[in-house]
């Protein structure tokens, strides 16, 4: 992407500042969906013990 900008001359400071604050809004929006999917995975393992649980006092029984 820098090296495009950098072929056109006449704009090169305004395409290189647009194209970096692109990818800085692509690696927050990046950091806070792994985060998100993360704390899903998470919550999902604990659903997961709590059914195993449930199913093993149900065998008991």
């Amino acid at each position: 992407m820098y090296w495009l900008v950098k072929q056109d001359k006449k704009k090169y400071v305004w395409g290189l500042a647009i194209v970096t604050v692109i990818a800085i809004i692509g690696i927050i929006v990046s950091l806070k969906a792994s985060k998100v999917a993360i704390e899903n995975y998470k919550q999902h393992q604990i659903d997961a013990r709590e059914i195993e649980r449930e199913n093993q006092l149900d065998s008991l029984k």
